[in-house]
């Protein structure tokens, strides 16, 4: 099962802006449906949901999967994942994690959950991090085949390595 875009969806929440229903709509724009369905009672919800995936964040970074086990399963207790098959037809069955009637908030909480298990499941506890960039402190998910993934994205990663030649250009 190709799981990384549960995973993402975690990822995503933490770095998303809750600030107001336009923040979360905008966030959610590549998925109109869902984004049709924020409602201002998603907010609360979700910040505190992001408030703990971010703990769950520092202690896979820190590499302490012990720690990521405990919250993940803590945010489990109280909002259980109910996968079920969906399809529009015979040919296209596929996976939900929501309720028809689950609000943006619950169908994204259940998304990053579902990714979350099956990532610690699949190849351990700390394959999530923090961006090394001096200027970001985005979270990512490390694919990299010996987890050695530093930077959010290859821009942070090309202005911290721009940056570390100026330094050495400039002593020397």
């Amino acid at each position: 099962m190709d799981y990384t875009g549960y995973v993402q969806a975690a990822v995503d929440l933490v770095n998303a802006d809750l600030k107001t229903t336009e923040n979360l709509a905008a966030h959610l724009e590549h998925r109109p449906w869902l984004s049709a369905q924020v409602a201002s009672s998603d907010l609360a919800p979700l910040r505190a949901v992001r408030a703990e995936l971010a703990a769950l964040v520092d202690a896979s970074t820190a590499g302490e999967g012990a720690a990521v086990v405990a919250v993940l399963n803590g945010l489990l207790a109280r909002h259980p994942v109910r996968p079920r098959v969906s399809g529009h037809d015979e040919k296209s069955w596929h996976l939900h994690v929501n309720d028809d009637d689950a609000s943006a908030s619950e169908t994204l909480t259940s998304e990053a959950l579902l990714g979350l298990v099956l990532l610690v499941t699949q190849v351990g506890a700390t394959r999530l991090g923090r961006c090394a960039s001096t200027t970001c402190e985005r979270a990512f998910v490390d694919t990299s085949a010996n987890s050695s993934r530093r930077f959010c994205s290859g821009r942070c990663s090309t202005r911290e390595n721009v940056a570390a030649l100026r330094r050495r250009r400039a002593s020397a």
